[in-house]
């Protein structure tokens, strides 16, 4: 069952000149324009103002010194205004160096449980202790499921009448929203958004939470996961506008997020954004393919980037068809169903071991395009090395399709591989450009 838990830190108070001793003063809290009566003690106000039943239990954290001085006082006052909360005291030693932190850590650590609500207040900290706090707080962001609901700053100063109560919550949710955008662009995964989303100040960090926002980047991430690769760009370039359109002019924090979701993935969004299926095959989209490749192979994506590779070869037999006629969606994918394969294998074999009984037809309507791209230059990365890049990425790429289950086992050089693919097939595009029968790529490759 999830409990909702305050903590807070019990100093020693300000040092009384005249009294020769430390000790606190009465104050009025003010939070959101409510203001709690008088009390010597920022606990007993936050308690006043969120509500006496508001907690389960109330971990009161100390050192034996402040415990001594403060804590019957406190527990006196909290008594007598009926606070329906467990009060737990738990007793910090004063050791300051890194071993003696690493406790304090751990005793806070240890008494937080899986979905608990925590309200922490961190005014009276003890040396580092705030310190220490802060990072205990995002640690259990990170390894609890627990919900941060407020981190307060009694904002005290000698001889000040009213004394506001900040809400510090936001400083702490920007990390959970910067992991989940480094996810993002990391890793390809939207999923820290819907969390961080549920689990942040919505209202603080309104355009990261947008919904429009989370939904395209959940559906960017979808195509590149599972490889959609004529749908990808047109997703990116509707996530671009979305972003276009959140107003974030007074959020630096949350511009820099954002920011780094465009570097990502705009070069996917770019002239080359077209879905073939509308417009057709060009340069321009055989350059999106590898700009996606690459993206996947930084991602460690690397059975999604075979697979793009691969199928790339296949497609490069669309530019042919692209000069011959006319076609509508349904007959683009016709033709690279029917002809994508033997076009594919006639880069993956030496033109002598050429066998394709049963698939004349489709050879003879595709191997004037071979010759043309052979005798143009435009094949020599592919066709000029041993063994020929096809045969190699195809056996790569069925390795991941049969789970590497062969007698050799899983190949040790998956990354270096990947990028020797990359590579070459850059090089195929950046002839294609220069030929210039095939379409023009505006971007530098």
């Amino acid at each position: 069952m999830s409990r909702k838990v305050y903590m807070s830190f019990l100093g020693l108070g300000q040092y009384d000149q005249e009294k020769k001793k430390y000790g606190y003063r009465e104050t009025v809290y003010e939070l959101d324009g409510r203001r709690s009566d008088p009390t010597c003690f920022v606990q007993v106000a936050e308690q006043m103002l969120l509500g006496w039943d508001r907690f389960d239990v109330l971990y009161i954290i100390a050192t034996s010194a402040s415990r001594d001085m403060h804590f019957d006082a406190l527990c006196r006052e909290l008594e007598r205004e009926d606070c329906r909360g467990d009060v737990e005291l738990i007793v910090l030693d004063e050791d300051m160096s890194n071993a003696g932190q690493w406790r304090w850590f751990e005793e806070i650590f240890r008494v937080v449980r899986d979905g608990d609500e925590l309200c922490i207040d961190l005014t009276h900290g003890y040396r580092s202790v705030p310190v220490v706090f802060s990072t205990a707080i995002n640690f259990l962001q990170k390894t609890r499921n627990i919900r941060l609901a407020h981190v307060f700053y009694g904002a005290y100063e000698k001889d000040r009448k009213l004394a506001p109560l900040v809400d510090m919550r936001s400083f702490f949710d920007i990390n959970i929203w910067a992991d989940a955008v480094t996810r993002l662009t990391r890793d390809a995964d939207a999923r820290g958004l819907a969390e961080a989303a549920a689990t942040t100040n919505r209202h603080q960090f309104v355009e990261l939470s947008d919904r429009e926002f989370t939904t395209a980047c959940t559906q960017v991430t979808r195509r590149i996961i599972n490889v959609d690769v004529n749908n990808v760009a047109g997703d990116v370039a509707r996530l671009l506008d979305c972003i276009k359109k959140l107003d974030c002019a007074n959020s630096p924090a949350t511009v820099m997020l954002l920011e780094m979701v465009r570097e990502k993935f705009s070069r996917l969004a770019g002239p080359a954004a077209a879905n073939p299926d509308k417009t057709g095959y060009s340069v321009e989209y055989f350059r999106c393919q590898l700009d996606l490749a690459e993206l996947l192979l930084g991602h460690g994506l690397l059975m999604q980037a075979f697979t793009v590779m691969r199928e790339w070869l296949s497609s490069l037999v669309m530019l042919h068809f692209e000069q011959q006629e006319s076609m509508k969606a349904k007959k683009r994918r016709k033709r690279i169903e029917r002809y994508g394969s033997v076009f594919f294998n006639m880069l993956r074999h030496a033109e002598e071991k050429w066998n394709f009984e049963g698939s004349e037809e489709q050879q003879q309507r595709v191997e004037p395009f071979y010759r043309e791209l052979k005798s143009a230059g435009i094949l020599e990365p592919v066709l000029g090395v041993e063994p020929l890049l096809a045969h190699e990425l195809s056996a790569y790429r069925n390795g991941f399709d049969h789970a590497w289950l062969g007698k050799a086992g899983m190949k040790d050089d998956l990354e270096q591989k990947g990028q020797y693919f990359h590579k070459t097939l850059r090089e195929v595009l950046q002839r294609l450009e220069r030929c210039g029968r095939y379409g023009h790529c505006n971007s530098s490759i």
